[in-house]
């Protein structure tokens, strides 16, 4: 019979261990993660806008350089 208790008490405390675990697998598999990716879009969207800003300052500074009617 006491044998049996510490069995039932054991997976009792296994079963609220498990229960912790999904809650912190699902935090982070439906708030964590998703807030990742969209921080990890933004920081690439912004890269690519800096990229196209850089690429057409060279391109008007070419211009400028290349253009003898400026002199």
């Amino acid at each position: 019979m006491v044998n049996l208790a510490e069995k039932i008490a054991t997976l009792q405390k296994l079963a609220y261990e498990i229960s912790g675990t999904k809650r912190r697998v699902n935090a982070l598999n439906h708030i964590i993660i998703p807030r990742l990716v969209n921080i990890a879009r933004f920081i690439d969207l912004a890269l690519e806008e800096e990229d196209r800003e850089q690429f057409s300052r060279m391109k008007f500074i070419k211009a400028k350089l290349e253009d003898p009617g400026d002199k």
